[in-house]
């Protein structure tokens, strides 16, 4: 699962050195909620954000539209519909190449969203899932590398993470309603190795990075992706995003990392593997 597909597009493929040392907590990346000027209404994602952007897309064929309908806040946000096809895995992302810094090697990926209800013939599926990744293509640009994700399953209502080396989709043990916005953390910490996923500010889960090797931060896309390998074909749903940012901030310390620690909870593999 991954970028790969732009990269190989030729979008990703100029990926920059990592910029330098952070010298304080620094916005990467803004959406300013989407709103306009900066994002039109009724036009696709991809190509949008000229100046802070653009936002890109892989070559999935499911769509990422800025909407009127919705929003969490202001007047516009982002409707990502995925379709049913093997094709319908598909995301969008700004490419933000960042050096972690001593002191602030912590990146944060925010975004409210909100997942409405899909539903199987039988209810027997799983997916597809929306939510957020973050990946490393310094030093891998047609191969990038996945540090983590949160997504929500727009079936069950699980928040699922991904388990380190084999990429499966596991639930955090936390389900979540449909139809309602829930505010999407994904915390990379370059100290220790290790992505947090949060939903509504809660701390559900600390995994080491995915992938070995990672070096820095390039990307984090919004995601849509079939949740089994039995719906990849089938999964159709929808979500709108709101509010999304990147922001490098300072590592957490003392008592703040013995209380993350602490707030860490198990999850359940699913039946499962990555889905590229």
């Amino acid at each position: 699962m991954g970028l790969q597909s732009i990269v190989k597009a030729g979008l990703f493929a100029a990926v920059v050195a990592c910029a330098g040392p952070v010298a304080s907590a620094a916005v990467v990346y803004d959406s300013t909620g989407f709103e306009s000027p900066k994002f039109t209404a009724g036009a696709n994602l991809a190509g949008q954000d000229v100046i802070g952007g653009p936002w890109l897309k892989d070559p999935g064929t499911s769509t990422a539209v800025v909407s009127t309908v919705n929003a969490f806040s202001g007047a516009q946000d982002i409707q990502v519909t995925r379709v049913a096809a093997p094709t319908g895995n598909t995301r969008w992302a700004v490419t933000k190449p960042q050096a972690p810094a001593t002191g602030f090697n912590v990146f944060d990926i925010d975004a409210d969203v909100r997942v409405e209800q899909a539903t199987f013939s039988g209810g027997t599926d799983f997916g597809p899932a929306f939510g957020l990744e973050a990946y490393d293509a310094s030093t891998t640009p047609l191969a990038p590398k996945l540090i983590g994700s949160v997504t929500i399953d727009a079936s069950t209502g699980d928040v699922l993470y991904q388990a380190t080396g084999s990429r499966f989709l596991t639930e955090t043990g936390t389900v979540v309603s449909r139809g309602a916005y829930h505010h999407l953390k994904l915390e990379v910490d370059f100290t220790t190795g290790k992505y947090k996923a949060y939903v509504d500010d809660t701390l559900l889960h600390t995994e080491p990075f995915v992938d070995s090797g990672i070096v820095a931060f390039t990307d984090a896309p919004i995601s849509t992706f079939a949740a089994s390998s039995t719906s990849i074909n089938t999964a159709t749903g929808t979500a709108f995003f709101d509010n999304y940012t990147i922001n490098v901030v300072p590592e957490p310390t003392g008592a703040a990392l013995v209380g993350l620690v602490l707030a860490g909870l198990g999850g359940r593999r699913r039946r499962i593997a990555s889905i590229a």
